[in-house]
């Protein structure tokens, strides 16, 4: 059944900006600045001190161990579980530093996506908003981010909880050897603001790359949408009443199910063509049309050019997009595949619930870069099954010639990779896993022969 009128979306304005709501979380990491390019000096030196804190908290910790390993040497196999300690906060510092040298980059990449997303499908018989992909990303954004900081809580309180309840000194989850007031405050709070901006950086990072994945999505279901609908989108262009397709191809509702992600058709007539207020949209029309008629042959191209166009931005974007993000994809990758076998292997010496959270942290994290850019390419391919059901057997030479282009052009696989080499998708997921147990039993079969 189609949605209720109070319940429709097509009707409804573009928003301002498509990642505005994570402007806030990046501020807080350093990763974009408190006054984006600006002139004005004691705007530019607020910019630079925070980002020189956050550099400083981070960068503390890392000597902080380095100081303890080198005291408390004894072996590799001994001071492993130390030296994985390193892995996140070092992440976590080359991603402020990468953000705050490709911070130009990172403004280019908001900037193409407000200018040149669309919020409304191609006027047709089937229409829809990008309200459903904003939605689950803005969703997607509060349950990460109220995650990461209720992590972050609960390891700064946790120290101090165990010192009420067992009256001993406060111990923070990085070494310290102090003793005496007020130091270990210090160094405790310190500990803190660490924690704080590891979980952050990690965490937003996460989220910037799922935010994306799921709002380039919704771009494709917007083209999937409209080239499905472009003989319809002539049509209504041509003053064929939109209750009279209606009665004619309902049927469509069953072709489209199952093949949107994020976002939904209805089955209702839309105030927009695209983006483009429709003046006409219920101006008396005629019922009476043949859908085979060559009349309709040059508004059918005109809509194919629209469809590719679209088409184009998301390419675009996506080569953007994947410039910016797959150094850091890469180190993240290698550094998730280390990091939880070296897990494991302390489990196996020492099992405890800070060990498994952690492990658990680690392996939802790297699924939800992987889950997303999996999202990308089963969307990806359902363009070409989309312009297989846009009633291509009704267009001319010319409008079948056009459609041909845009499958050639959609051809390749859209694919967001690390490192311009490694897909991110449920297969390397799971290579991740397979590959970090291969070296979890590589360290116990050393620890074993030592």
């Amino acid at each position: 059944m189609p949605p209720t009128e109070s319940k429709t979306t097509l009707n409804s304005d573009r928003s301002s900006g498509y990642m505005q709501f994570l402007i806030l979380p990046l501020k807080m990491t350093a990763c974009w600045d408190f006054f984006p390019n600006s002139t004005i000096e004691w705007q530019i030196m607020t910019n630079d001190v925070y980002l020189g804190v956050v550099m400083f908290v981070l960068t503390y910790v890392p000597m902080i161990l380095t100081v303890y390993l080198y005291t408390e040497w004894q072996d590799v196999m001994s001071s492993l579980a130390t030296i994985a300690d390193y892995s996140p906060i070092s992440i976590s510092l080359i991603i402020v530093i990468y953000y705050a040298i490709y911070r130009q980059e990172l403004y280019k990449l908001f900037e193409f996506m407000n200018e040149n997303f669309k919020h409304h499908s191609a006027r047709g018989l089937t229409n829809m908003t990008m309200d459903g992909s904003y939605n689950a990303a803005l969703r997607f954004m509060r349950f990460y981010t109220s995650c990461t900081m209720f992590s972050v809580t609960m390891y700064a309180l946790m120290p101090v909880i165990m010192h009420w309840w067992t009256k001993e000194p406060i111990q923070g989850w990085i070494y310290m050897d102090v003793t005496r007031s007020p130091f270990i405050e210090f160094v405790f709070l310190l500990s803190c603001a660490t924690q704080l901006y590891v979980g952050l950086a990690l965490g937003q990072f996460g989220v910037f790359c799922a935010v994306n994945s799921i709002l380039i999505c919704g771009q494709l279901d917007l083209l999937c949408c409209s080239l499905r609908n472009v003989r319809y989108t002539a049509l209504l262009q041509h003053g064929v009443k939109h209750a009279a397709l209606v009665a004619s191809y309902a049927n469509i509702r069953d072709d489209e199910k199952h093949t949107y992600i994020y976002s939904e058709s209805e089955l209702k007539e839309s105030f927009y063509h695209y983006d483009q207020k429709v003046n006409d949209a219920f101006v008396d029309g005629t019922s009476q049309y043949d859908i085979y008629s060559s009349d309709y042959d040059e508004a059918t191209a005109a809509a194919l050019h629209d469809c590719a166009a679209l088409s184009q931005v998301v390419n675009k974007y996506k080569v953007m997009f994947e410039n910016f993000v797959s150094p850091l994809l890469a180190m993240r990758v290698v550094q998730v595949t280390l990091y939880l076998c070296t897990l494991l292997y302390a489990a196996t010496l020492k099992f405890d619930t800070r060990t498994v959270e952690y492990l658990g942290a680690v392996v939802l994290d790297i699924f939800v870069y992987c889950y997303h850019g999996n999202q990308i390419i089963l969307q990806a391919d359902r363009v070409s099954t989309a312009a297989y059901h846009s009633l291509w057997y009704t267009m001319g030479v010319r409008p079948r010639r056009d459609l041909l282009n845009i499958l050639l052009s959609n051809k390749r696989p859209l694919v967001v990779r690390a490192g311009k080499f490694m897909p991110i998708d449920l297969h390397t997921f799971v290579a991740i896993i397979k590959t970090s147990f291969s070296y979890y039993t590589l360290l116990v079969s050393v620890h074993e022969k030592k």
